[in-house]
């Protein structure tokens, strides 16, 4: 308590004197700004006079010489003049008694340029100096631009000292309202603290809300990383998401706002025990310019103030949060970000329980790749969005060749081995875009979006190649056939568009097996004979 009270004296006498001080710096700032303003304005009309003694000076010298060489004060001088026009513009806007002397001067010296240009032509093209009369001309319109020059500058000088003025004024008035200002600073800052402490727990409270009602892991970290931004001002927040089956971290960032200390972050190829808040499953914190003894390799290189706080749940770590920020983050603002935190920590990890049980509902254990069911669902989805869009999707059914004699021959375990290595075959042939599942047995089902007939023809050629050059232990190779259907050439719906590919893949099993077959065009027959069976349930 005597602590506390001995700090609150201190700030009781300092907040005055920082005041006071503040308000002596004030004035001297403002004093000094309008010295230099003026000092600007005073330069830049000098600068003008300048300008154009320099054109003077060269166009006399190549009047007398006829060397051209002497016109380069003239050059220079008119850039001189327009770099100077153009300083006094900005400086003296919008003073409109200043800026009509700058037009008054500018137009004078548009004249006086206009007729001196015009006797450097004809001194060039004549070799006779201009006529005395000619000279007298320029002269008084010169002696015109020195003294609209000498007027803006007696101007200038005029609103320097005005400026001065009120700046003392001024100095006089802070010291005034000075004791008004500490009574008052003191209630605001009351009311502040106040109204800072309502709007944390507001936006502590619509976190919670939110994290609630999201509908996937990937949206509540978005969510959390908004808020933590919002929470610390100009701060850079990440979420690394602990992939325990890759044993690897995942990192999510906001790649829609602005720049931040933490854009620069690169997580890639690092594994979970990288960052020091998994490891350690505390909070971990580098300031710039600290030498830790072990350095975080996660966030350890970014050049800021960084906090990293583990995303704990029943005492197992599924990740963390990094934050970082140029300027040094608060003992409350990090109070904030481990709130933050543990109330977000729970709900991450059941929706990443709950995608994982969706993931495995629609995916083949066996292969790997989604089930019939998922497929069914993204035919139905992606014929729908080529439907808005106008694109072709195409449809590829590959069934494995003889089959059923390599389960007969060798067994089954070395069919289902058989059947996870044509699976990762078929996940490393397709794009990240297209779509391939186990339809059904040894069946599987390839869609292309965005892709025709001649595309999916390539794909499925390009498939079949890489099954036929696959080596199974104590199998040898296998083949596959392939059947191709596509829309809008083939079918307009889901159901239409898996019977052409399968009558396709039919084609393909009677006319040898171990090729590519195309649906057959409306109104003929693709093979004479039954149709083909649907495959069974996986």
């Amino acid at each position: 308590m005597i602590g506390l009270s001995l700090r609150r004296a201190a700030a009781l006498i300092g907040i005055p004197l920082v005041l006071i001080a503040c308000a002596v710096f004030g004035t001297a700032t403002i004093e000094r700004q309008s010295a230099l303003h003026a000092g600007r304005q005073e330069k830049a009309a000098q600068d003008l006079l300048t300008g154009m003694l320099d054109q003077e000076t060269g166009a006399r010298g190549f009047f007398q010489t006829g060397e051209p060489t002497f016109l380069t004060p003239w050059y220079s001088g008119q850039a001189e003049f327009a770099d100077a026009l153009t300083r006094a513009r900005d400086l003296t806007s919008p003073d409109a008694p200043l800026e009509q002397s700058l037009d008054q001067q500018q137009r004078l010296a548009g004249q006086w340029r206009a007729a001196v240009a015009a006797e450097i032509v004809r001194r060039r093209q004549s070799a006779r100096p201009p006529s005395v009369a000619t000279a007298e001309a320029d002269k008084t319109t010169m002696d015109q631009f020195r003294q609209l020059n000498a007027l803006f500058q007696t101007q200038l000088a005029n609103r320097r000292d005005r400026a001065l003025t009120r700046a003392s004024y001024l100095a006089v008035g802070l010291t005034a309202v000075l004791f008004l200002l500490l009574v008052a600073a003191g209630i605001a800052v009351l009311r502040r603290s106040a109204r800072r402490e309502s709007a944390r727990l507001r936006r502590q409270q619509e976190l919670r809300e939110l994290l609630q009602v999201s509908e996937s892991e990937e949206e509540s970290q978005r969510l959390l990383i908004h808020h933590v931004q919002r929470s610390l001002p100009g701060a850079g927040a990440a979420v690394l998401h602990r992939n325990s089956s890759d044993d690897r971290l995942e990192c999510r960032l906001d790649s829609d706002g602005d720049p931040t200390p933490i854009s620069s972050l690169i997580v890639d190829q690092l594994k979970p025990r990288s960052c020091l808040a998994v490891r350690l499953s505390r909070s971990y914190r580098q300031k710039p310019g600290e030498e830790p003894l072990l350095r975080c390799e996660a966030c350890g290189t970014l050049a800021a103030d960084v906090i990293c706080e583990p995303l704990l749940v029943g005492g197992q770590v599924i990740g963390s949060v990094i934050v970082a920020r140029d300027r040094v983050i608060d003992e409350r603002e990090k109070a904030t970000l481990q709130e933050s935190v543990l109330l977000a920590g729970p709900i991450l990890a059941n929706q990443r329980n709950l995608a994982v049980a969706e993931r495995r509902a629609a995916s083949d254990v066996l292969t790997g790749l989604p089930n019939r069911r998922a497929a069914e669902e993204t035919l139905k989805r992606m014929m729908a969005q080529a439907g808005r869009t106008l694109t072709p999707v195409s449809a590829v059914l590959m069934d494995l060749d003889y089959f059923k004699q390599v389960n007969d021959v060798h067994g089954h375990d070395r069919g289902d081995q058989a059947l996870a290595a044509i699976g990762q075959v078929l996940a490393a042939g397709v794009r990240a875009s297209d779509f391939a599942a186990r339809y059904g047995g040894e069946e599987f089902l390839i869609l292309l979006p965005d892709t025709d007939r001649a595309g999916a023809v390539e794909v499925a050629e390009k498939l079949r190649r890489a099954v036929e050059r696959t080596e199974l232990r104590e199998i040898g190779s296998l083949t596959a056939s392939f059947g191709v259907a596509s829309l809008p050439d083939d079918a307009v719906e889901p159901e239409q568009l898996m019977r052409k590919a399968d009558r396709a893949l039919y084609a393909a099993k009677a006319r040898g097996r171990n090729r590519v077959e195309v649906a057959a065009p409306a109104g003929h027959s693709q093979l004479p004979g039954p149709e083909r069976p649907e495959p069974p349930l996986p």
